[in-house]
């Protein structure tokens, strides 16, 4: 076995190899990782190839941060959502896949000064769906320290009259009032700078007011989702429009992915109309919902709105958490952990 670095490997094989295993999501996808969330993090994401038939048996998302504990310099590693491993592997395969797996980290740990590794599962890769989730965290045979945490997944079925009735009275209230509002209109975005610049003003927008500044994603990140997920259908990105100013006030970015979606990134201007928000997730989760439905009439759909903090008492996490929770979404776990070495 052998590690071939991200630089070094096809796009369309990696890519392949993503879409063939149930371990796989969009997270993994090669344009995905190609930028982390934080612009100085490094790309180290690599692959466990079996050399004798140029065969991918692993590939894992890893980024490097450089951090400052006064004078002294350190690393942080980030395999945000963990590995791909090859389904079918025999027991002694997997054993050997994960020992690799562990030097190569290891190795990494020796040549940077890493204090901490910290790794999670996608919770709707085809293994990790409800129904077929089986409770084992593959992350501790990997060398991490189990862990678990929680988001919220609305399974979609049945008419838009159904779903509407799973929301809290609260947001059916808000979307339906919000529905008899014609000035405003669902528009989806354009894959453009122009559309990439409107939804990056809003992005910053919501982070200085949230009190964030400091957290606003670069403009790479930001054009990549626009000139390349969204081209290849990874991602669609919805505006709200005030039809009476022609004003863009609230954004919605979603990840799509197979018989999923995912609410990744949402913006808004200051002062936006209340319930502006809950309608302009909720319509982008019956676009997404009914463009799966016209490929896969009988299919499972499953919508994850993210993280769950239902101990939160107040702050940050109790407003997320319960905005979050309001689309009749179910709690579902996400595997987590943190590396232990050697």
């Amino acid at each position: 076995m052998e590690i071939r670095q991200y630089a070094d490997v096809n796009k369309e094989k990696w890519d392949c190899f993503v879409n063939a295993n149930s371990s796989g999501y969009a997270y993994h996808l090669y344009d995905v990782i190609a930028l982390d969330r934080w612009e100085s993090d490094q790309n180290r994401a690599f692959c466990i190839v079996d050399g004798k038939n140029d065969e991918i048996l692993l590939l894992s998302m890893l980024h490097l941060e450089e951090c400052f504990d006064g004078n002294e310099s350190y690393y942080k590693l980030h395999s945000r959502w963990g590995m791909v491993v090859k389904d079918g592997l025999t027991k002694k395969q997997y054993k050997k896949v994960a020992h690799k797996y562990k030097e190569y980290i290891d190795s990494i740990f020796d040549e940077y000064n890493v204090r901490v590794m910290a790794s999670e599962l996608p919770p709707l890769s085809l293994e990790n769906q409800p129904g077929k989730i089986n409770g084992i965290n593959k992350l501790m045979f990997f060398g991490f320290k189990p862990g678990i945490r929680y988001t919220y997944v609305v399974p979609m079925d049945g008419t838009e009259d159904d779903m509407m009735a799973r929301c809290e009275q609260t947001t059916r209230q808000a979307i339906r009032k919000m529905k008899r509002n014609r000035d405003y209109k669902v528009v989806e975005a354009q894959p453009t700078l122009k559309d990439c610049k409107v939804y990056e003003n809003l992005h910053a927008e919501t982070y200085t007011r949230t009190g964030s500044p400091s957290a606003i994603i670069y403009h790479e990140y930001q054009e990549n989702i626009f000139l390349k997920l969204i081209p290849q259908g990874i991602s669609r990105v919805f505006f709200l429009k005030n039809q009476v100013t022609g004003e863009i006030v609230a954004a919605t970015v979603i990840i799509i992915y197979k018989n999923t979606a995912y609410y990744w990134w949402g913006a808004s201007k200051n002062g936006v109309i209340d319930g502006a928000n809950k309608y302009l997730l909720w319509e982008s989760m019956m676009e997404v919902y009914r463009s799966f439905k016209e490929k896969n009439a009988n299919g499972k759909f499953y919508f994850e709105c993210g993280g769950a903090y239902p101990y939160a008492r107040s702050g940050k996490g109790k407003g997320l958490n319960d905005y979050k929770k309001h689309f009749g979404g179910v709690l579902h776990p996400i595997y987590i952990g943190e590396y232990v070495r050697n």
